[in-house]
C-alpha cells in the first residue's frame, strides 16, 4: 500500500475525531509532519518508504485518539491538582462522618429489627446492615455528588470570567487548539518523534469506574432481595417466592460474600487512586481470588441457596461460570504478581 495512503488515512481517522473548526488547520499541520518525518527515515534508511516504514511511523506517533487528545481544546479545570487531596478528604471525610453516625443507630433501629425478624435472619450480627446499606448507607454518597456538582458550577464560572477578562469588548478570544506545539522544522533530527512509554503495570482508570459501579449496582440489588417484600410488597407473590434465600444461605454463607465483596472493591478502589496495579494489590487479589473459589464452591456444596429449585439451578450455573472466571483471573494475577515489577517499555 502505498505509504501517503496509510498517512492519509491515519489523519482522516485523528481530525474525525476533532471539533470540525480545527480539523482543516490540524489535517494539514499532522499531514506535514508524518510526510517530512517518513522521508526523514527513509533518507536514514537509504531506502524509498514503503509500508511498513510508514505503519512504524504512525505506530510509535500514538493511537488516533491519543493524538486527537493533544489537539482537542483544553477545558477548564474543575479540581486542580493541588486541591485534589483536600477534596478527597472532604468529600470521603463526609461520607465516612454519616456512615458512622447513622451506622449505630441502624442497629438500634426497632424498624430495622422487625425488617431482619421478617427476612428470617432476626439476631444476627449482620442482620441490620442490608436494610441500613439500601437506605443511609448509599445515601451518604449525595455528600460527594453535592461537592461536585458545587466545584463544576464554581469551575464554570470562574472559567468564564477569566475568558471575558482575558479578551477585549467586541472581539473573539483567540483559540488555542494545540496542546503541543509542533516540532519545529529546524532539521530532520529535531522533528524525530520522541519514543513511547508503555507501563505495563497501568490499569484503565475508565474501566475500574465503570466496575466498581456495576459491582456497587449488583451488591445493592442482592442485598435487597430479602427485603423484596417488604420493598415492593405488591409484586406478585410467585415472583417474591422465586426469589426468596434459603435461610441456612443468610445465615451462615451470605456475610462471607460481602466480606470478600467489600475487600474485592477495595482493592479494585486502591488501584483506582494509585493508577497501576502494585504487589501489594496483586498479593490480595491472589488471595482474594482463592478465598472466591473456596466460599462458591462451599456455597455449592452446603445446600440451595434459594428456596425456588428453578431459581437455584440457574444460579448454580452462574456461580459455577464465575468460578472458571475466578480462576482464570486467579492464574493471570498469580503469574504477574510472583514476578518482579515490571520495567516500563520504551518503544520507538
Amino acid at each position: 500500500m502505498d505509504p501517503d495512503v496509510i498517512i492519509e488515512s491515519y489523519v482522516s481517522n485523528v481530525v474525525s475525531r476533532l471539533p470540525r473548526r480545527q480539523r482543516a488547520d490540524v489535517g494539514f499541520e499532522l499531514r506535514s509532519l508524518l510526510r517530512e518525518e517518513l522521508a526523514g527515515r527513509a533518507e536514514d534508511a537509504g531506502r524509498p518508504a514503503d509500508e511498513a516504514m510508514a505503519m512504524a511511523l504512525l505506530g510509535d506517533f500514538g493511537r488516533p485518539q491519543e493524538v486527537a487528545d493533544r489537539y482537542r481544546p483544553a477545558g477548564f479545570t474543575i479540581i486542580r491538582p493541588a486541591d485534589a487531596p483536600q477534596f478527597a478528604w472532604i468529600a470521603l471525610g463526609g461520607v465516612a462522618l454519616q456512615w458512622a453516625i447513622t451506622l449505630p443507630a441502624a442497629y438500634l433501629d426497632p424498624s430495622i429489627a422487625i425488617w431482619a425478624a421478617s427476612a428470617g435472619v432476626a439476631g444476627a450480627w449482620w442482620a441490620p446492615l442490608p436494610a441500613w446499606w439500601l437506605t443511609w448507607g448509599l445515601g451518604a454518597f449525595w455528600w460527594p455528588g453535592f461537592l461536585i456538582t458545587i466545584t463544576i458550577i464554581a469551575s464554570a464560572i470562574r472559567h468564564r470570567r477569566r475568558g471575558e477578562q482575558e479578551s477585549p469588548a467586541g472581539s473573539a478570544a483567540p483559540t488555542e487548539w494545540a496542546a503541543e506545539p509542533a516540532p519545529a522544522a529546524t532539521s530532520t533530527a529535531a522533528r524525530r518523534i520522541p519514543p513511547q512509554v508503555l507501563d505495563r503495570d497501568r490499569v484503565n482508570r475508565p474501566g475500574l469506574v465503570l466496575a466498581l459501579a456495576f459491582w456497587m449496582l449488583g451488591a445493592t440489588v442482592l442485598i435487597a432481595l430479602p427485603w423484596l417484600p417488604q420493598l415492593a410488597p405488591d409484586l406478585p407473590q410467585p415472583l417474591l417466592d422465586a426469589f426468596a434465600f434459603d435461610p441456612e444461605f443468610l445465615q451462615w454463607r451470605a456475610p462471607w460474600v460481602l466480606v470478600l465483596w467489600a475487600v474485592s472493591f477495595a482493592v479494585v478502589f486502591a488501584e483506582l487512586v494509585a493508577g497501576r496495579s502494585t504487589r501489594t494489590t496483586r498479593l490480595v487479589s491472589v488471595v482474594g481470588g482463592a478465598a472466591w473459589l473456596v466460599l462458591l464452591t462451599w456455597c455449592l456444596a452446603a445446600g440451595p441457596i434459594f428456596t425456588a429449585p428453578a431459581t437455584d439451578g440457574v444460579v448454580r450455573l452462574c456461580l459455577v461460570g464465575i468460578m472458571v472466571i475466578t480462576a482464570i483471573d486467579l492464574i493471570v494475577t498469580l503469574r504477574r504478581g510472583v514476578m518482579p515489577m515490571r520495567e516500563p517499555v520504551v518503544g520507538g
